[in-house]
């Protein structure tokens, strides 16, 4: 870092509906494009932020990081922090900024990431969901076995190949992926899965909810789905489809003893 430069954190919240993604992009606007722009606006100066990770098109946050450099010892953390908000839309909030140490990195020191995905199921045939529910939850026009989804969902924790869980397109050349914890939470009228992990693949975790999904129809059995997750398994007779996104949210990103952030209050 250059002599005069300052490094800050900041969580930012969004609703991820109307852009493409977290990364900037040409083919449409992005969450880093626009927070990028609420600087040049505020600073007068162009200002490259780096994330704790992508979210995908579509995909909302209540606790996504990212740092920036900023060459100007006036500015303070909520100055900034008041300044980008000034700038962005609504649907964009910068809700806590902290001064860093100048090797502090939003993505590498990344310890946990906390991700939930809010869904709901028909319990009966002619069930429609009503317009003013959550935005931010993925209806299902079919019932559940949610006991046989929570049983199969046992299979995500530990270290397992998810090559048949994202994009071809997308797949590293190492598709394996560590998840520490799977936590339900269920609800007369919702079902929300909670996934915890340092680091996950391009829209693994819509194509973990669709396979549990294909559990819950009882279209794959447990069995099926655990062959899946083996080292280079072959790849399904029918491809497993990822959920929409606007089910699914960062909730939180972790950095252990390294993280700027106390608990706050826009965290659920």
């Amino acid at each position: 870092m250059r002599s005069g430069m300052k490094r800050f954190a900041f969580i930012v919240s969004y609703d991820g509906r109307g852009f493409q993604g977290w990364q900037q992009q040409r083919s449409g606007p992005t969450i880093q494009g626009a927070i990028e722009d609420s600087i040049l606006q505020l600073t007068g100066k162009s200002v490259r932020i780096s994330g704790s990770g992508r979210t995908d098109t579509g995909v909302s946050a209540w606790g996504q990081v990212f740092h920036c450099d900023i060459e100007d010892d006036r500015w303070t953390e909520e100055a900034l922090r008041k300044g980008m908000n000034h700038f962005l839309s609504p649907s964009i909030r910068v809700l806590l900024g902290r001064h860093v140490p100048p090797d502090f990195h939003a993505r590498h020191d990344v310890v946990r990431k906390i991700y939930r995905y809010r869904l709901t199921a028909s319990s009966g045939a002619g069930y429609t969901p009503a317009p003013l529910g959550s935005p931010f939850l993925t209806h299902f026009q079919y019932p559940l076995d949610l006991k046989r989804m929570q049983e199969t969902s046992s299979l995500f924790p530990g270290i397992r190949d998810y090559r048949h869980f994202t994009v071809r397109r997308s797949l590293p050349e190492d598709s394996r992926r560590t998840v520490d914890d799977i936590h339900w939470e269920v609800a007369p009228d919702e079902i929300a899965f909670w996934v915890v992990g340092r680091g996950f693949l391009h829209m693994m975790i819509r194509f973990m909810v669709g396979a549990l999904i294909d559990a819950g129809r009882g279209r794959r059995t447990p069995e099926e789905i655990g062959a899946l997750l083996a080292s280079e398994a072959p790849a399904p007779k029918f491809p497993l489809r990822p959920v929409p996104p606007e089910g699914l949210s960062l909730i939180r990103v972790l950095y252990g003893k390294r993280d700027p952030f106390p608990p706050f209050a826009g965290e659920r």
